[in-house]
């Protein structure tokens, strides 16, 4: 009985992890350049000509481009017609404002970011596996 017990609840959690591996997929797939449309890739490289390491995906109606620009991890999300909708950027847990240091005092920060999205400016700290985004005044915000 035990062992059936164990044998249902493996299968269940095989099903779980093969689903959400799926998901993710469909979320964001990997892609070559030369599936990119021209307006994406000419806006790109007008404004990152000097960039390593670049990695295209596709995120639902959009195109993410991650590199290496000065030594930091960086990625941008355009729109098909090559509108940029959102800048990424690792930086040091230093690097993030005083407030926002303060708001994640005790908490173990894996990695942070600041990200411009819709014109304004925001602080991503990856704590516990999920990522936190804050406003520079240290206040939460929902992305």
């Amino acid at each position: 009985m035990f062992n059936i017990l164990i044998h249902n609840a493996m299968k269940k959690i095989l099903i779980l992890a093969i689903v959400a591996l799926v998901t993710i997929e469909v979320n964001a797939q990997k892609m070559t350049a030369d599936k990119v449309p021209t307006a994406v890739k000419e806006s790109f490289a007008k404004n990152y000509a000097k960039v390593k390491g670049v990695k295209w995906n596709k995120e639902e109606a959009d195109y993410e481009v991650s590199f290496k620009m000065d030594d930091k991890d960086m990625s941008v999300v355009f729109d098909g017609k090559g509108l940029e909708k959102e800048v990424e950027k690792d930086i040091k847990f230093s690097e993030l404002p005083p407030p926002v240091q303060a708001a994640l005092k005790g908490k173990k920060v894996k990695e942070a970011a600041i990200l411009q999205k819709g014109g304004k400016t925001f602080y991503e700290a990856q704590v516990g596996g999920k990522d936190l985004f804050f406003e520079a005044d240290g206040k939460v915000v929902k992305m």
